[in-house]
């Protein structure tokens, strides 16, 4: 049985999507293969979910080793209790907030986890010495795993598949960083030295996947994120509740989605009786006044994600479900894990992105909902009103065309044919 050697910063209980990603490959990819996995024995978690930890295999063997980051300090300077990495911009940053962002931007590359490189790579030379690993895979962000994997391949031999969940320097908050001139030459020197040396960069849109490729990369595929099939069926639920799931920055935050909610509310007054937004995950400082703004903070009913069944529990009572990505080159190719549970889940969505995007293409094809441009949000109160219809009707009618083909299981053996060619 051939080995692999996975390197990744999350991993459960961290319940973020980064964790979730190889925790469900690794449950196909134990059938066949030996796992081991190389993670912090002490992350900084914004969410953790113990139950995620029944989903390891009990053939994958899990190795932790401490970590030393920053955040206590940039913590105890912010006075901030906990640090979103997903959320590094957001307009209501004060002073301390942008200095302390500015030396984590110059000071911590590729990220606050570099400090972790050193001390990994000479741990795993030691069990590199005592067991023949065939494969290694770095996943990131943090990229600082795959700065661990490119020093490995330096000392030791091995087939090297890196993994973008999210792009390096094309993704969307880059070009807002503050970085002097000389960081940003070495995050691009550092993706390149990467995408170069990989045998394999994987990644998860096509879209990312040529972008990759024009960067340099030796070879590229991808592999989409999944869902596992969910065994309940879709609940009828005694609000009309609009749903969204996951990371919710400023970027993603469009004035119009709450725009048409109140013209809605204004006009129609079983759409305000009946209404519930529902979100689920970090949201940027501005999010909670921007509803209240828009007088719909008493229509929101806001939980915490530290729950991975719950979440799914609460996301099949939703009637429609919102997938909104920022106005970057990035969204072209941003698929997030999001969008796959809700394919799963055969509830409809209404996206919002960019034309001829890889989310546009994938939606289109499935007939899984209705996909917005940017330049045409205003159609959204209309929309609203024909889901609210459906709902007082209790109509499902997404079609769910051969969604089947995302689910982790497919999206697995697609991942190990391709390490059969590497």
């Amino acid at each position: 049985m051939k080995k692999i050697l996975l390197i990744s910063y999350y991993w459960p209980p961290n319940a973020g999507v980064g964790a979730r990603r190889w925790l469900n490959f690794q449950k196909y990819l134990s059938k066949e293969f030996a796992i081991t996995v190389y993670t912090p024995e002490n992350p900084s978690m914004l969410n953790e979910d113990n139950s995620l930890l029944n989903q390891v295999s009990s053939a994958t063997q899990v190795i932790k080793q401490k970590i030393w980051e920053p955040y206590d300090l940039y913590k105890r300077f912010t006075k901030k209790r906990k640090v979103n990495p997903g959320v590094l911009i957001d307009s209501t940053d004060g002073f301390k907030d942008k200095f302390t962002n500015w030396v984590r931007s110059n000071f911590f590359i590729p990220d606050a986890k570099c400090f972790w490189i050193e001390h990994s790579v000479s741990f795993l030379s030691k069990l590199f010495s005592k067991e023949n690993y065939d494969f290694v895979i770095s996943t990131g962000p943090p990229h600082s795993m795959h700065l661990i994997a490119l020093k490995l391949r330096e000392k030791h031999n091995f087939k090297w598949i890196a993994d973008f969940r999210d792009p390096w320097t094309n993704i969307e908050y880059f070009s807002k960083i503050p970085l002097l001139d000389s960081s940003r030459r070495k995050h691009f020197d550092l993706e390149k030295k990467v995408i170069s040396k990989a045998d394999l960069t994987l990644t998860v849109s096509k879209f990312w996947s040529k972008e990759f490729s024009r960067l340099g990369a030796n070879k590229t595929e991808v592999v989409y994120n999944g869902f596992e099939k969910y065994n309940s069926p879709i609940q009828f639920h005694d609000k009309f509740r609009i749903g969204y799931f996951g990371l919710f920055n400023e970027l993603r935050d469009h004035d119009e989605i709450w725009k048409s909610l109140r013209t809605n509310i204004s006009r129609n007054t079983n759409f305000e009786k009946d209404l519930e937004i529902y979100f689920s995950g970090p949201t940027h400082n501005n999010f909670h006044k921007n509803l209240k703004n828009n007088h719909l903070d008493s229509y929101l009913n806001y939980c915490e994600w530290n729950n991975t069944e719950k979440m799914k529990e609460e996301l099949l009572k939703c009637s429609v479900l919102i997938l909104s990505q920022a106005n970057t080159e990035d969204a072209m190719g941003r698929l997030p894990a999001k969008f796959f549970e809700y394919l799963g889940a055969g509830i409809p969505i209404i996206a919002i992105g960019r034309k001829n995007s890889d989310l546009s293409k994938i939606i289109l094809k499935m007939q899984c909902g209705v996909f917005f441009e940017f330049n045409k949000l205003h159609k959204l109160s209309s929309c609203f009103l024909n889901y609210y219809d459906k709902y007082l009707k209790k109509e499902n009618n997404t079609k769910k065309n051969d969604v089947d083909v995302f689910s982790w299981e497919n999206q697995v053996s697609n991942f190990i044919e391709l390490l059969k060619k590497i």
